[in-house]
């Protein structure tokens, strides 16, 4: 398993990764602006990053990971806005290893924390977090599109 650090070259892997994780939770998309979103992040450093993992020549795991400027860490933070594996590749420690990346990556970028949503009935997941060191906040997530 290689994972490194997403290049637009990557883009039809991540693509395709984004897609199948929002068909599976029910998320609408945009595709051209899903696509749009993905380019920019690759190609502007300073927003971000994302995290391949590959099987050979097959992405199978995706972590995206944008920078935020928060007053409540004090500064630069990282927020895990993604982090998907294909369900034939779940269970194998692709979680695992995109997560030690991606909190990797955000130290050597200056981050002061990770900061990540997770669905209700997504437990799962939640133990992965549990696993990797990260506390469960008492919040509820809003949003207002614009």
């Amino acid at each position: 398993m290689n994972i490194y650090r997403a290049k637009p070259k990557d883009l039809p892997g991540l693509l395709h990764l984004m897609q199948k994780q929002f068909l599976e939770h029910e998320i609408e998309f945009d595709l051209d602006q899903l696509e749009a979103a993905i380019i920019h992040l690759l190609t502007h450093e300073e927003l971000g990053f994302a995290l391949t993992a590959k099987d050979g020549d097959q992405s199978v795991g995706i972590a995206v990971i944008p920078f935020a400027w928060t007053l409540e860490h004090g500064g630069k933070s990282a927020w895990l806005d993604e982090l998907y594996v294909l369900p034939g590749y779940r269970n194998a420690g692709i979680g695992t290893l995109l997560i030690e990346r991606l909190m990797k990556e955000a130290e050597k970028a200056g981050c002061l924390a990770v900061d990540l949503e997770v669905e209700v009935d997504h437990r799962r997941v939640e133990a992965l977090y549990e696993r990797m060191g990260f506390e469960k906040l008492a919040r509820s997530r809003w949003v207002r599109r614009v």
